[in-house]
């Protein structure tokens, strides 16, 4: 099933399908740990924030994206948290309205009833969109919030999608945990 992505990042359907095996599979890149077995902040690879990862939350990459996933859940599906992002003059309602339409397209994309709107993600402004799709028989919960990271030259819009099975409410508050530890940080 494609993990839904904005218009604005240029993504190919072969790269939506493989951003999708994130979630199921998915190469290990171990990063720093916390090593007292707390929560691990990591700065986001070439994106300006910093993210706030669980005990055992283990870091990931795959197809240049950022990952975080959970160490376990679901038997199906393990949740995860993918940050993309790019340096971009567009206004969240943009973004967030492009994020509508692609999720639109997912075979099964059912919106949540709070499922979309501006919001905010820590002190940041930001645009949630918000639905389930079945994965290989497995509801699958999707929180996608992109974030706006200044004015200007510099701002960036990024995007933060957190996924878990629909009856994984451990991986769900998690992940939901993870976004709300945003927090700007230097690109790099």
């Amino acid at each position: 099933m494609p993990r839904p992505r904005p218009a604005r990042i240029f993504w190919t359907p072969a790269l939506l399908a493989a951003t999708a095996a994130l979630a199921l599979g998915g190469c290990s890149g171990a990063d720093a740990d916390g090593g007292d077995g707390g929560p691990t902040a990591y700065d986001v690879p070439d994106v300006p924030v910093r993210l706030t990862a669980p005990a055992g939350w283990e870091r990931v990459t795959r197809d240049g994206a950022f990952v975080l996933r959970a160490p376990g859940g679901s038997q199906e599906f393990r949740a995860n948290v993918v940050v993309t992002g790019e340096k971009s003059a567009q206004t969240l309602e943009r973004a967030g309205a492009e994020t509508t339409v692609a999720v639109g397209a997912i075979p099964g994309w059912i919106p949540d009833v709070d499922g979309q709107g501006a919001t905010t993600l820590g002190d940041l402004p930001a645009f949630r969109v918000a639905g389930t799709y079945d994965a290989s028989g497995t509801v699958v919960a999707q929180e996608i919030v992109a974030v706006r990271t200044g004015d200007g030259a510099d701002a960036w819009v990024v995007d933060l999608t957190a996924s878990y099975a629909v009856d994984d409410a451990e991986g769900a508050a998690q992940a939901r945990e993870i976004l709300q530890s945003v927090e700007l940080a230097p690109a790099g």
